[in-house]
C-alpha cells in the first residue's frame, strides 16, 4: 500500500529546505500577518516530544497565555520517538517531532485513524558541528565530517578519521585522536545526522552516546579530540562550531549563514481528520505560531523562522493529508 500522504509531506520538507537560504539570516518575514485575538477561547492543549523543541514550546505557550489566560498549555519532553504516537492515541493536541517522519509512524497512524497525520514545520534549526575550543580546525567538508563519525563511508572517504591530522589538522593536533560525541538512537537530532550526514550509514562502534544536547557539548568541551553535534543554541565558550562546506573547493559557512548545509525542520504533528475541521483551540494555536509574533519566538530560542509563504503553505496544509 502506498501513502499519498507520505509523500506530500515529504515534499513539504523538501520546500522547507529550499527556503532555508532565505530565513538564515533569522530576519522575520515582514508579510508574516500579526496575530488576531478571538473571543471565547478556552481549554487545554498538550505538546508532546522533543527536548528540542521543549524550550520554543514554552516560548509559544506562555505568548498564546498572553491572549488567552483561561487556557492551559502542558509540555511533555519524551522525545521525538513518541510525538506521532501520542497524537495518534489522542494523548497530545500536538506532537513535537524534530527529525523526518517515518514510514512505520504513517503506517501506525492509518490504522488507528484512517487517514495519515499532517505534519507542519514552523521552525528551522542549524545543527553544528563542535571541536574543542583549541581545536586548530578552520573548517570540514561534509565528506570529512562522515569519516570522523561513521564506518561506512558513503561520502568517498577512504578510510575513518581516527586522528586530527586525518582531517586537515597539524603539529601536535595531528596525533590527537578523533572522539566522536553524539546522541541516543531514537533522538531527533540523532536521527537526523544519520540520515543527512551518513547517508543512513553506521557509526563508529566506539562513538560515546549522551542523553541530552548539553552533555555532548560539555563532553566535547572536556575532551581535546572530541567532536560532536547538536542545535548551534547549544554553544558555550569552551567549544567553536566549525564552518562546513558541502564539499572540497566549496567555501565553508558558518551555521547562521545563507547556505549552511546542515539545517533540519523543527516540526508540528496534528491529527486532522480529512472532513473535519480542527477543534478552534488548535487552530488558533497554529495561527499564533506562524504568525510574526510566533516566529519571533522561534528566532528567541535560537532557531531559524520560516518564510511567510511557507508559514500559509503549512496552514493550507491543515486538513490536505489524505490517502489514496
Amino acid at each position: 500500500m502506498r501513502f499519498r500522504g507520505t509523500k506530500i509531506l515529504m515534499s513539504a520538507a523538501s520546500l522547507l529546505f529550499a527556503v532555508t537560504t532565505m530565513a538564515a539570516d533569522s530576519v522575520i518575514d515582514p508579510s508574516l500577518p500579526n496575530y488576531q485575538r478571538v473571543n471565547g477561547l478556552s481549554g487545554k492543549l498538550v505538546l508532546v516530544g522533543s527536548d528540542t523543541m521543549s524550550q520554543v514550546a514554552a516560548r509559544w505557550a506562555d505568548g498564546f497565555q498572553q491572549y488567552y489566560p483561561n487556557v492551559q498549555i502542558e509540555i511533555q519532553v519524551q522525545g521525538s520517538r513518541n510525538a506521532v504516537a501520542s497524537v495518534q492515541t489522542g494523548q497530545a493536541s500536538f506532537g513535537l517531532l524534530s527529525r523526518q517522519i517515518n514510514e512505520q509512524e504513517v503506517r501506525d497512524f492509518h490504522a488507528a485513524r484512517g487517514y495519515v497525520p499532517t505534519v507542519l514545520t514552523p521552525a528551522l534549526e542549524p545543527l553544528a558541528i563542535f571541536v574543542h575550543k583549541d581545536n586548530p580546525i578552520q573548517s570540514l567538508t561534509l565528506a570529512q565530517i562522515d569519516a570522523a563519525f561513521s564506518t561506512s563511508l558513503k561520502r568517498g572517504e577512504k578510510k575513518t578519521a581516527r586522528t586530527w591530522g586525518d582531517l586537515g589538522a597539524q603539529g601536535q593536533w595531528a596525533q590527537v585522536p578523533v572522539i566522536p560525541q553524539v546522541r541516543s538512537s531514537d533522538t531527533g537530532s540523532q536521527v537526523f545526522f544519520q540520515a543527512a550526514i551518513l547517508g543512513n550509514g553506521q557509526f563508529r562502534p566506539d562513538a560515546q552516546a549522551h542523553g541530552d544536547n548539553l552533555d555532548l557539548v560539555k563532553a566535547v568541551a572536556t575532551n581535546h579530540g572530541g567532536i560532536g553535534f547538536a542545535g548551534s543554541g547549544n554553544a558555550t565558550p569552551d567549544v567553536k562550531m566549525v564552518p562546513l562546506s558541502w564539499q572540497t573547493g566549496m567555501p565553508a559557512v558558518d551555521a547562521q549563514t545563507p547556505g549552511y548545509p546542515l539545517v533540519r525542520p523543527l516540526q508540528i504533528v496534528v491529527n486532522n481528520p480529512p472532513n473535519g475541521d480542527l477543534p478552534p483551540l488548535q487552530s488558533e494555536f497554529l495561527k499564533f505560531i506562524f504568525s510574526s509574533r510566533g516566529q519571533q519566538d522561534v528566532v528567541l530560542t535560537g532557531f531559524l523562522p520560516v518564510p511567510s509563504k511557507v508559514a500559509q503553505k503549512s496552514l493550507n496544509a491543515v486538513g490536505e493529508a489524505i490517502l489514496n
